[in-house]
């Protein structure tokens, strides 16, 4: 009886085609029980969806018509849009007077399976972050570092990528601008997984050298030959972004905007 009358509303729903720009619901991934009318997409209205929309989300929804998993499950294996992980809404704790590596932002909990989904590589991050930075006339270095660790901390356990130590103009420079970009793509999965990150960090107060300038890029060698890194993704992890001084003096950087984002 019940599937009768499910069957009845289903075929009474498929007669009306809505036109393009209604609110209705284009397509029911999930069948809320097994009694119910399978699955359907009417390809007509689908079809001409498909032609206004950019080609990447045109092929997300193909492989989700197509593996019919339900939302979760394709979520799960990177089916979807962007995704903005993390923003900061206030300025992270200066890292200064000390030759310590320490937190520019909060540390940001990966959770396990994440960077695998559908067990398998492919996730791909991206960072950028900004800041303002100043510098005394002793010329002492600094190491931008972005990696994870097991636990909430503020050193980096493995880095992703890290700069080389960038040495800092001889000049005095008082709040000025400093920003990091780059981005990490998962290559193998499981709890020996591997990523291949690299970036650079881009500020006014560097010294402005050839050598210097080689410092400014980011892998998981710092500057050096980018590889891989091993990241256990079967378990949770704290992505951790950092900087270092050479010296215990008055240097001072600080975080004013981060943001993380999964691009599948």
């Amino acid at each position: 009886m019940l599937r009768r009358v499910l069957d009845r509303h289903w075929r009474k729903l498929r007669a009306h085609i809505p036109e393009l720009g209604e609110r209705h619901t284009l397509c029911n991934w999930v069948q809320e029980d097994d009694d119910g009318p399978p699955t359907f997409v009417e390809m007509q209205r689908y079809s001409e969806l498909l032609s206004l929309l950019p080609d990447k989300i045109v092929q997300n929804l193909e492989r989700a018509r197509l593996s019919r998993d339900g939302r979760v499950p394709m979520l799960k294996a990177g089916l979807g849009y962007e995704e903005l992980l993390s923003s900061v809404i206030v300025d992270g704790t200066a890292v200064h007077d000390s030759s310590t590596e320490n937190i520019l932002f909060p540390d940001l909990m990966i959770p396990a399976n994440y960077l695998q989904p559908g067990g398998i590589p492919g996730r791909t991050l991206h960072w950028k972050s900004r800041g303002r930075i100043t510098t005394l006339s002793t010329a002492a270095t600094l190491i931008i570092n972005i990696g994870h660790a097991a636990t909430a901390a503020t050193t980096v356990t493995t880095s992703w990528a890290k700069t080389g130590a960038c040495v800092m103009d001889a000049a005095v420079h008082t709040n000025e601008q400093w920003f990091s970009e780059g981005s990490a793509v998962v290559r193998s999965v499981g709890s020996a997984g591997t990523i291949f990150c690299q970036g650079d960090f881009t500020n006014a107060a560097n010294a402005y050298t050839s050598a210097n300038n080689v410092l400014s890029f980011m892998g998981s060698a710092g500057s050096a030959t980018p590889s891989t890194a091993t990241v256990d993704m079967t378990i949770n992890e704290f992505l951790v972004h950092t900087a270092k001084w050479s010296l215990t003096t008055a240097y001072s950087i600080t975080g004013h905007i981060y943001l993380l984002e999964a691009l599948n």
